[in-house]
């Protein structure tokens, strides 16, 4: 990790020291919230005048403040529009105010990227959609999107990788990069949550030749099931699957869209098509069919390609150790 070095002289500028602003650029670009825990891990010392002047700065100033929880234990929240401003991140929802599983999430994230450090990461969307688009070569389509509508208008906002889970490029000799992906789990009953995270990258992690993809949760429960997910939905949701049957997805659909009748068990087959196909890779084709710029051959014949890049891609799922939630907030 190499933040820009005028963005940490401007955090030495407000009374930091170097190491205290590097502590609060990684803070409030990725995390938002710190426990006492993760400075003392970060600076490698003890409790102490050391952590105990860092904290006073930061609320003498009122740059963060704290919420206690009943076990005594603090958990830091750094929103000062001044910090936010010095470091040019004063757009990132990380200064609000947020929901306690949002807390734990930033957490976690904050205890990956403490760990990691020697990662070079994509750290906002103004970084991760070029590199995609421009180095990676990939669709805009196809990277992980959320449309939000205006309260006072009626425009409509495309925002991209708005989960803000850590994405890096790993240090190799290869002369493709290797992206690693993450994914942060709170120990929720199902993983309804990873799922949807899933469906939602398919398409760009299916567009790479290499990636890594690390599953982070408070402990390892579901670590094979979603390992078992992930090789459905990103490996293996082609396999098996004709370009016929896309086809006939695609023709069922028109008609059914364009309120032709469609016959009972026909309809079954759609409502299962429209899952199976769910990825944005297939509603892109699907458009330009509609449009003409697709010939229905060019339809079946996109699964059998589809298959074949997926089988020569060098995946690698790896899952790592279960990282335990601060005990403030277990």
């Amino acid at each position: 990790m190499n933040p820009p070095t005028e963005r940490l002289n401007n955090l030495v500028r407000l009374g930091y020291t170097p190491e205290e602003s590097l502590f609060l650029y990684i803070v409030a670009t990725h995390s938002g919230y710190f426990t006492h825990r993760q400075f003392l891990d970060f600076s490698g010392t003890k409790p102490g005048k050391h952590s105990q002047k860092f904290l006073a700065k930061l609320l003498t100033q009122k740059h963060a403040t704290y919420h206690t929880y009943q076990s005594g234990g603090r958990v830091y929240h750094v929103f000062s529009r001044t910090i936010f401003k010095a470091i040019d991140r004063d757009d990132l929802r990380t200064r609000r105010r947020h929901q306690l599983d949002y807390i734990k999430t930033r957490l976690i994230t904050l205890d990956f990227l403490l760990s990691n450090l020697d990662h070079d990461y994509l750290e906002t969307e103004a970084e991760k959609v070029p590199f995609f688009e421009t180095m990676m070569k990939v669709s805009g389509d196809l990277l992980p999107s959320r449309v939000y509508a205006s309260k006072v208008s009626a425009s409509r906002t495309n925002r991209y990788f708005v989960d803000r889970y850590p994405i890096f490029v790993k240090k190799t000799t290869a002369t493709s990069p290797v992206i690693a992906f993450t994914f942060v789990d709170l120990g929720s009953p199902t993983l309804k949550a990873f799922v949807t995270h899933l469906q939602a990258y398919r398409g760009l992690l299916r567009s790479l030749r290499q990636f890594e993809f690390i599953f982070l949760a408070p402990s390892d429960r579901w670590f094979k099931v979603a390992e078992t997910e992930f090789s459905r939905i990103v490996l293996g949701r082609l396999t098996g699957t004709s370009g016929e049957e896309l086809f006939r997805y695609f023709r069922l659909r028109k008609g059914w869209e364009a309120g032709q009748r469609v016959a009972a068990a026909e309809v079954v087959f759609l409502n299962a098509a429209k899952r199976q196909f769910s990825d944005k890779t297939v509603e892109t084709l699907y458009k330009k069919w509609i449009e003409g710029q697709v010939k229905d051959e060019e339809v079946c014949a996109s699964q059998a390609r589809a298959c074949h890049q997926l089988s020569q891609m060098t995946e690698a799922a790896r899952w790592m150790a279960a990282r335990k939630l601060p005990a403030v907030l277990s």
